[in-house]
């Protein structure tokens, strides 16, 4: 991963171990003349490193924002195991020809669904502080970074294949625990659909562990609340909470061609899962979409904007043989921009917060 991602983590330990006055150290020792950039990026990651005594925490309808003085530093949402905080900028590298996706945002995962009234300010903070210390060490990936190691040129690079589950690409067998035991597809070692890919990320990777509990979110393959085995039931009965729900163009309506609107797109935060119908026509005259859920065919990763300002999301498909947030086989987009090919923006149904 180290030649797709960017990031300051190690140039703040750097800083911490070995800063001299008036020069700062490259990884070999030897001093740089410092750029005001550079600084102003270091100080950026140290300061989202530092732990503190002061966060406070404030509520609003389903979320709770963790504010350090004037600047909120993350978002728990209620019922929700993923949370969103701000850390070290990094960049993420979708591979030619797709702009870079920039980001300060960092995903980690709670042990169970997050509910404000059951848990203490106390709690809060020494989970945020750890959490923290995690984003600035180089040993523990989060959900963005685990990601991004399965893309092509990765020493994880999967491939694609319908019905490849997290456990085939992993070649181990599965016990669910509603069902019996799913043994691994030798013919699918290495590789992974859509679903099995979000499974992979979310519930068999670590992304962080606190007092000694592993944040993995529960497999399943119907039951609800944990991650299930399909796209479409991981939209409806999924954790966390639907942020979009599924949605199809209003009879009557001015024809939006299935893009998300703006108010939909505010939504929708780095680190939630997209949901599309790969089924769906709206550039003919008369659009054969579907009605309801059923007819979610793919998911994906909502990652951060690039740098031309698109919504990118990473997912494992077909004709890119794997996961991938370039654009092979449609680009990895969902908002609806001029001039770009509007696949998945047409696609677009639905959004869901782990």
């Amino acid at each position: 991963m180290a030649n797709r991602v960017t990031d300051l983590r190690s140039v703040a330990a750097l800083l911490l171990s070995f800063a001299l006055p008036g020069c700062i150290l490259d990884a070999m020792g030897a001093p740089e003349p410092p750029e005001d950039g550079a600084i102003d990026s270091i100080s950026q990651a140290m300061s989202a490193c530092a732990p503190s005594s002061t966060f406070k925490f404030t509520t609003s309808g389903d979320v709770t924002t963790a504010r350090i003085g004037g600047d909120d530093v993350a978002w728990f949402t209620k019922g929700a195991y993923t949370v969103r905080m701000i850390g070290p900028p990094r960049t993420f590298d979708p591979g030619a020809p797709a702009p870079l996706v920039t980001t300060t945002t960092w995903i980690r995962t709670l042990d169970a669904p997050f509910d404000a009234a059951a848990t203490s300010s106390q709690d809060l903070r020494a989970w945020l502080n750890a959490a923290r210390a995690a984003n600035c060490a180089t040993t523990m990936p989060d959900i963005l970074a685990i990601a991004f190691e399965y893309i092509e040129g990765t020493p994880n690079d999967a491939g694609y294949e319908f019905g490849a589950d997290f456990h085939d690409y992993l070649g181990i067998d599965w016990d669910p625990p509603d069902a019996d035991v799913r043994a691994a597809n030798p013919a699918q070692l290495g590789k992974l659909d859509c679903s099995g890919y979000m499974r992979l990320v979310f519930g068999e990777r670590t992304n962080f562990v606190h007092d000694g509990v592993r944040a993995k979110i529960p497999l399943s393959l119907h039951e609800a609340g944990a991650i299930p085995r399909t796209s479409r039931e991981q939209y409806r009965s999924g954790p966390g909470k639907i942020l979009v729900p599924f949605r199809t163009e209003p009879p009557g309506a001015e024809r939006f061609h299935g893009e998300p609107t703006a108010e939909e797109l505010s939504a929708i935060e780095i680190g939630d899962l997209v949901f599309f119908d790969t089924d769906c026509l709206y550039d003919v005259p008369t659009p054969s979409c579907g009605t309801d859920w059923t007819t979610i065919s793919h998911v994906g990763l909502y990652v951060g904007q690039d740098a031309a300002g698109d919504r990118r999301f990473i997912s494992s498909r077909i004709v890119a043989d794997g996961p991938t947030v370039a654009n092979t086989g449609g680009f990895s987009i969902f908002n609806a921009t001029p001039g770009v090919p509007h696949a998945y923006p047409t696609w677009f149904r639905a959004a869901r917060r782990f």
